[in-house]
């Protein structure tokens, strides 16, 4: 299966009509590359930025790997190879900064992430940021970020998850979400106070890998349609909850029409975001 968190992003994107542009770290060689090329081409996500192998197509590059271990819970355990050696294929210059235009990166790739993040910044792009966590970072005022309690906050601890994104808002002024899996997400900005959110219910939950992920893309398509902020909330909440219904984090995108539904289905819930 297709994987990892850009992709996953990008993926649902696409499936909504959005138009994205995959800038991502080298595909390496052998099978296991040739098959990651099929599932890009397949998904739609074959871009200019992804087609050499490496900056300096070295074809020793191993392809990273992620092997998922789901329990019938839904949790995942993951044990990967070949992501310490990832770097990017392209250079700096040649990703399309358009002022006003979306960004969105996570920092698995360190150095370059990051790098890439300040001349978005640089070029005024409107910045959504996952899982920038370090005592300092590229995060710009008015920008939006996410993370979960896997990597910041508290796990199974709602006041506190508060707490911490009010400094959070405090240090960088940017709109701030931290979920809590089942225990939905804290979210709030300089102009909104920081409270928690319920989740959705999910149906037949079978795997929650990239439901992260997809509430990243849920946002970023209620933003790019100029939605008001809780009915980005709503619609990432419910398009991440219905992900977890299958095995794999690109294999089943709901639909805009079956998000929305879903939202309109469970009025209770979707009444306590606004």
């Amino acid at each position: 299966m297709l994987g990892g968190e850009a992709a996953n992003t990008a993926n649902a994107l696409v499936k909504w009509g959005r138009q994205v542009c995959l800038a991502g770290n080298s595909l390496g060689s052998g099978p296991d590359a040739d098959l990651l090329n099929e599932l890009l081409d397949d998904k739609g996500l074959r871009s200019s930025l992804l087609k050499l192998r490496s900056v300096a197509d070295d074809q020793s590059d191993p392809t990273p790997v992620c092997d998922i271990y789901v329990t019938p819970d839904g949790e995942r355990t993951m044990f990967g190879r070949g992501f310490a050696g990832m770097h990017p294929v392209f250079a700096a210059g040649s990703l399309p900064f358009q002022s006003g235009a979306w960004f969105t990166a996570e920092p698995n790739m360190d150095r370059p992430s990051r790098e890439m993040t300040r001349l978005a910044n640089e070029a005024g792009m409107r910045t959504y940021l996952m899982d920038f966590i370090r005592e300092e970072e590229p995060i710009a005022e008015g920008s939006f970020w996410q993370s979960s309690t896997d990597w910041a906050g508290h796990r199974n601890n709602t006041q506190k998850n508060v707490q911490w994104v009010k400094s959070w808002i405090a240090r960088y002024g940017c709109f701030t979400v931290l979920s809590d899996g089942p225990n939905g997400f804290v979210a709030g900005s300089p102009t909104m106070p920081a409270r928690s959110y319920p989740p959705f219910p999910t149906p037949n939950v079978v795997d929650t890998t990239g439901a992260g992920d997809m509430f990243r893309a849920g946002m970023l398509f209620g933003l790019d349609q100029g939605w008001e902020t809780p009915k980005c909330l709503q619609y990432a909440s419910a398009a991440g909850c219905l992900s977890c219904r299958a095995l794999g984090a690109t294999t089943d995108v709901p639909s805009i029409d079956e998000v929305l539904a879903y939202v309109s289905e469970h009025d209770q819930v979707s009444r306590q975001y606004l």
